[in-house]
């Protein structure tokens, strides 16, 4: 057979070949340029979605304890986020009686600590004071245009000298005694809440008193209420003595959600009365968790007087009745 002649350029390749790898060399280099825009998008987008660390939150002290005042709420957006706030940020913060408030209506101002973005639905409406940035979180001042201005705190009136409290049954009254050096007990993450040092006394275990606590809503977050456990026969009464009456008696009332939510008990009846004149009642129902109520004070609106509220249900047994109040102006 007659031998065939090789060609080189079959392996080194011809000029042609070269400049065509050049340009599609160059024309890829070129395409890198939009992909490292690109990455540095998402990179920047992943960043701003990417929840704060713990340490983070812990540099961020210093700059929310500079700006919250005395008597104004840190509110945390998102909500899931405040468990972590209030771990790293510290009781200064969060104090109990603002943590564990009825509402927020009350409030003139509240300071919003806010990641991701994300604005809280509590303080819809309220206008922004101001706003700066701070690592990634935003700090904002907000302002509630129509604060609901109180009277009184009935649990502020809940006190040795301001309240008095007894069971009334067939067999008469029967006062409950005040002590501040009561055996303190909680129950746990399946028990009962705090019973407080301080408490009237009203006998049937440690769960028949009167006193400030604090328990769980239907979003599990913290209510402080004043704990009045009806009792087995008859009702409780509570007096507060010498209350500055507003327009309206305002509240909230429940039980552990987390106890009670279920339901399937018999309500629990709350009723409020003012020199032997009804004011209205209320029913609550233990599913419905933290749950609003609201007495019109009528001709009684700005007289200072003993405020009566009584407590009763047709069964006794778990009803860890809890409630909160206000005499609005």
């Amino acid at each position: 057979m007659e031998g065939r002649a090789i060609e080189p350029s079959r392996f080194l390749g011809s000029p042609d070949d070269g400049r065509l790898a050049g340009a599609l060399q160059a024309r890829l280099l070129w395409l890198l340029v939009p992909a490292v825009g690109l990455f540095e998008l998402a990179a920047e987008a992943w960043a701003s979605r990417r929840a704060p660390t713990l340490d983070e939150w812990r540099a961020l002290r210093t700059a929310v304890m500079a700006a919250k005042r005395p008597g104004e709420p840190v509110v945390v957006a998102p909500e899931w986020a405040e468990p972590i706030a209030r771990h790293a940020l510290g009781g200064g913060a969060f104090p109990l009686s603002e943590l564990a408030r009825s509402g927020i209506a009350g409030f003139s101002r509240v300071l919003e600590v806010s990641a991701l973005g994300a604005e809280s639905s509590e303080t819809r409406g309220f206008r922004v004071v101001s706003e700066r940035e701070s690592g990634p979180f935003t700090l904002r001042v907000l302002e509630n245009p129509k604060p609901a201005v109180a009277t009184v705190s009935l649990l502020e009136h809940a006190t040795r000298e301001k309240l008095e409290v007894a069971i009334v049954n067939e067999a008469g009254e029967h006062p409950c005694s005040f002590t501040d050096r009561a055996r303190v007990v909680t129950g746990g993450l399946h028990g009962e809440v705090t019973f407080p040092r301080e408490r009237f006394v009203c006998g049937g275990g440690d769960a028949g008193f009167v006193g400030i606590t604090v328990i769980d809503d239907q979003e599990y977050r913290p209510r402080r209420c004043l704990w009045a456990k009806p009792p087995r026969e008859g009702f409780l009464r509570l007096r507060f003595l010498g209350v500055p009456l507003g327009r309206t008696i305002a509240g909230s009332a429940g039980l552990s959600y987390f106890l009670f939510r279920d339901g399937g008990r018999p309500p629990i009846e709350l009723a409020a009365r003012v020199a032997g004149e009804s004011l209205g009642t209320y029913l609550h129902r233990d599913e419905w968790g933290w749950h609003a109520f609201s007495f019109d004070a009528g001709r009684h609106a700005g007289e200072v007087a003993d405020l009566e509220f009584t407590v009763r249900s047709e069964q006794a047994e778990a009803r860890d009745f809890c409630f909160a109040a206000e005499s609005l102006r």
